[in-house]
């Protein structure tokens, strides 16, 4: 593993759990998905973005900015498909606020709707074991 590559995963922001610390991904995307693959826990980031655009829509039809205070529960509810149901490396940036996560939550949103969400799971799953075993496969 050239020494570019090496750094990529080593960051928590690209690692996907703490069992699989090699992997072949260099998109975030790629890696989003398998660190959201339960399917509480992507139910549970579906109604954290329903929220989300709820409270918008709310402040807006209601002309009432308070309402956005309420913006955080909606990474909290994010954040406790992670905690209860699928640990794994999650970047207090990325959990927060960050232009990836925030691509890759509005992706996965779409994805979910026009039913090609688990689609993603199988093929990221698949690249991943063809990796592993290629790359692990002779270990004894």
């Amino acid at each position: 593993m050239n020494d570019l590559n090496s750094h990529f995963l080593n960051h928590p922001r690209n690692r996907i759990n703490d069992q699989i610390i090699d992997h072949p991904f260099t998109d975030y995307w790629d890696i989003f998905v398998l660190k959201h693959q339960h399917p509480m826990n992507i139910s549970l980031h579906i109604l954290g973005i329903l929220f989300f655009y709820s409270l918008l829509f709310s402040t807006w039809k209601f002309q009432n900015l308070w309402l956005l205070l309420a913006l955080p529960i909606t990474q909290l509810i994010g954040l406790l498909g992670h905690i209860l149901f699928e640990p794994s490396h999650i970047d207090q940036q990325d959990a927060i606020f960050s232009w990836r996560a925030s691509y890759c939550l509005g992706k996965m949103f779409l994805r979910v709707l026009i039913g090609k969400y688990q689609h993603d799971i199988q093929q990221k799953l698949e690249i991943l074991n063809s990796y592993l075993s290629k790359k692990y496969g002779n270990i004894q």
